[in-house]
C-alpha cells in the first residue's frame, strides 16, 4: 500500500533521547527535516527545550516510560508520539503511560510498542502500531561482504566458554563492551563479517545489535529466533543453531564464503524494506495524522503527481468520416499491476 507523506504543515521533526537510539533515527529525510536531541544523564528538560527552540512541528520520544507528567507537558509539537523499544512489566511505568498518553491526555496522543501487547493494562494503552526499533539504513552503507572473517560477540550475550574457544581457532574474534557508545558499535560491525549471538530471549526484544548487524551486511548465527510478527525467517535471513554447532557452521561459511550469501542479501535487504528508520516513522506519522483526524489529514496532504490532461476533441458540424476502430485518448495512461520476482539465490 503506497504510503501518503505526512502533511505539508509537519515540516520539522524532533526524536528524543538517549545517545544509544541515535542509530535508529534517520540522518536525513526527504518528507521532513529531522533531527535528534540526545538526553544526558536523565536530563530531559534540556533536550525538550532545544526542541522546542528549534521549532518541531512534531516529537517522537524513545522510552517515553521515563518522563514525568511535568516533563510530558514540555513535549513540542502538535504531534507527540512515545516510542516503546522494550517490553514494559513495571505496572508503575504503564499506570504512568495510561496518565499521560491517548486523546484527552495533555501528553502523548499515541504510543508505538515493539510487539503485540500481553497484558490488559498494555493493550489499553492508545497503541498506534507495533513497531520494532527500527536501524537508520542510511548510516550502514556497506553492503554484505563474504571476504571477511573476523567474528564479532557481545559481551552480554556471549556463548558459552568453549564455543567461545572454538570460535577463537577458526579466525579472529572482537567482544563488544555492553558499555561501547553507538560509534564503537557502528566501527566494531563494519570490521566484522559475522556476529555470534546467544540469547535466553528472542532477538531484538531487548537488544538491537542483531538488527544493526544485518543492516551492516553481517552473517548473524544465534540460538534464538525473533518475534514471528517481525517475519525475520531462520535459514533465510539469519542461522537458527545451538552454540555447539557454530564452529562448524562457520568453518564452512569459512570455507564456501558463498555458502550463505544469499542469507546475507536478504537479511541486509529486510532491513532496508522493513526495518528503515525514515520509512517506518514516515508511516507513524502518517497514520498518527490519518487516525486523529481522517479528514483533515487526507485534504491536506500534497498531490504525488499532477493530473494528467487529457485533450478533448471538438467535432464540427460537417460530416464525419466512419471509424473502424475507436482511437486511444491521448494522454491516458495504461495501469498495469506491477509484479515483483523474487530471484532465488541458492545457499
Amino acid at each position: 500500500m503506497r504510503v501518503h507523506p505526512p502533511s505539508p504543515s509537519l515540516q520539522r521533526v524532533a526524536f528524543v533521547g538517549e545517545p544509544t537510539f541515535e542509530p535508529h533515527v534517520p540522518v536525513q529525510a526527504a518528507w521532513a527535516e529531522v533531527r535528534f536531541f540526545p538526553v544526558t544523564a536523565g536530563q530531559w528538560e534540556p533536550a525538550l527545550d532545544a526542541a522546542q527552540a528549534w521549532g518541531a512541528n512534531a516529537t517522537l520520544v524513545f522510552r517515553p516510560q521515563d518522563l514525568t507528567p511535568e516533563q510530558v507537558a514540555r513535549v513540542p509539537g502538535s504531534m507527540r508520539i512515545g516510542v516503546i523499544p522494550a517490553p514494559l512489566f513495571s505496572a508503575e511505568e504503564i499506570e504512568r503511560l495510561s496518565r499521560t498518553s491517548g486523546p484527552d491526555a495533555q501528553g502523548f496522543r499515541w504510543l508505538t510498542y515493539l510487539e503485540t501487547p500481553m497484558s490488559p493494562e498494555l493493550a489499553r494503552l492508545p497503541l498506534l502500531q507495533t513497531l520494532p526499533l527500527p536501524v537508520d539504513t542510511a548510516r550502514c552503507p556497506t553492503g554484505p561482504r563474504l571476504e571477511v572473517r573476523r567474528m564479532l560477540v557481545a559481551d552480554w550475550a556471549s556463548p558459552s566458554p568453549e564455543a567461545l574457544d572454538d570460535l577463537r581457532k577458526l579466525g579472529p574474534v572482537d567482544v563488544l563492551s555492553s558499555h561501547a557508545t553507538p560509534q564503537e558499535v557502528s566501527q566494531a560491525l563494519e570490521k566484522a563479517g559475522t556476529l555470534v549471538y546467544a540469547s535466553r530471549d528472542l532477538m531484538g526484544r531487548f537488544d538491537p545489535l542483531p538488527l544493526l548487524a544485518m543492516a551492516h551486511g553481517l552473517l548473524v548465527i544465534a540460538d534464538t529466533v525473533f518475534a514471528g510478527e517481525w517475519n525475520i525467517e531462520p535459514e533465510d535471513e539469519f542461522l537458527y543453531r545451538p552454540d555447539g554447532q557454530w564452529a562448524r557452521s562457520l568453518d564452512e561459511v569459512f570455507r564456501m564464503p558463498v555458502s550463505f550469501r544469499a542469507v546475507r542479501i536478504r537479511a541486509w535487504q529486510k532491513m532496508r524494506e522493513a526495518f528503515d528508520a525514515s520509512a517506518c516513522f514516515q508511516r507513524v506519522l502518517h497514520d498518527a495524522h490519518l487516525f486523529a483526524d481522517p479528514v483533515a489529514h487526507l485534504a491536506s496532504l500534497t498531490p504525488t503527481r499532477p493530473p494528467v490532461a487529457v485533450p478533448v476533441a471538438v467535432e464540427s458540424t460537417g460530416a464525419r468520416a466512419p471509424e473502424a476502430s475507436a482511437p486511444e485518448a491521448l494522454g491516458a495512461e495504461k495501469l498495469t499491476r506491477p509484479s515483483r520476482t523474487l530471484a532465488a539465490v541458492p545457499n
